[in-house]
């Protein structure tokens, strides 16, 4: 019997892993808190009656919308290209790590300084340095999709989106996830890499269901309402974390190109584009600017965006 071309696991495993891969951004666990806030918000705007009312007039406008469907449609398509193409083309960050660890050996000779450092000193370093440069390359990619033309073409999808939900992140057009792949296996290869170089032994990070500790709590602390239309931000802590506030103000029809980070405000401090929640906006629009007059369609989006929720 021949192999199969296609490991139907993995198949299926491309519509079930945004609930069940603890990877995954849309995680069912992260969704949790999401949830719950949510919750909290919608009571707090109209009661508990007129919350749980809120909450329920939610579903056919808000998670079937037109715009979810094509959140829905781009998941599907570049999950079974990372399936049938990425992962075979472009592989894993072992090469990359096993070639930066060579480079670095050739040319500067072992790293005897820090072979005493004790094993959990190594753990949380790798792990931390793993977590702000995979943000940093998060934050230089995204900045460049924002100020290059040609890559901004490509973006304009997921900013094209009219109501945000949590599956509003998989709204990517397939070139940018080739990109952002490649970024991911890059970033990790490299610290991964320079790790295995200055210390020479086997590396483990903290981890949380197999993944690095630092990104799991970053999306357990309402990553997934970045893209929804709970307007939470972080007070004073937002000089330090991207809340989901500043995230929103991000993705506004207006589109100032603020806002560029993922986990960490450091980048967009440093390079001028950050700005703070602050009080909600009276009016708050995602998608991209309306150059000829609003559908009806656009209209009943609109009002799902604008409601005080």
């Amino acid at each position: 019997m021949p192999e199969a071309l296609i490991d139907w696991e993995d198949f299926f495993g491309v519509f079930m892993s945004p609930l069940i891969d603890p990877a995954s951004r849309t995680y069912f666990v992260y969704l949790l808190p999401a949830l719950l806030v949510s919750g909290l918000f919608a009571i707090k705007a109209a009661g508990l009656r007129g919350g749980i009312r809120r909450l329920r007039s939610l579903g056919p406008g808000y998670f079937f919308s037109a715009s979810s469907a094509v959140d829905v449609a781009l998941l599907t398509t570049n999950g079974l290209l990372k399936l049938l193409l990425f992962v075979p083309v472009f592989g894993s960050s072992l090469l990359v790590a096993i070639m930066v660890g060579s480079v670095l050996q050739d040319n500067l000779g072992d790293a005897n300084f820090l072979q005493d450092m004790p094993l959990y000193g190594i753990t949380l370093a790798f792990s931390a340095a793993l977590f702000v440069f995979d943000d940093f390359t998060r934050f230089c990619t995204h900045y460049f999709m924002h100020r290059l033309p040609l890559l901004w073409s490509l973006h304009k999808v997921h900013h094209s989106a009219t109501v945000l939900t949590p599956l509003t992140i998989y709204r990517v057009h397939p070139i940018e996830s080739a990109i952002y792949f490649l970024r991911a296996i890059l970033a990790s290869g490299v610290v991964i890499g320079v790790f295995v170089w200055l210390f020479g032994r086997s590396l483990s990070g903290l981890e949380v269901l197999g993944v690095n500790a630092f990104g799991f709590m970053f999306n357990l602390a309402f990553a997934n309402l970045r893209h929804s239309h709970v307007y939470l931000s972080f007070g004073p802590l937002e000089k330090l974390f991207v809340s989901p506030a500043q995230h929103q103000l991000h993705h506004s029809a207006d589109h100032r190109h603020v806002n560029l980070g993922s986990a960490l405000t450091i980048w967009d401090q440093l390079l001028g584009t950050w700005k703070g929640a602050g009080i909600r906006p009276e009016t708050l629009v995602f998608g991209l600017k309306q150059t000829t007059a609003p559908s009806l369609n656009s209209l009943a989006k609109a009002s799902i965006v604008n409601s005080k929720f």
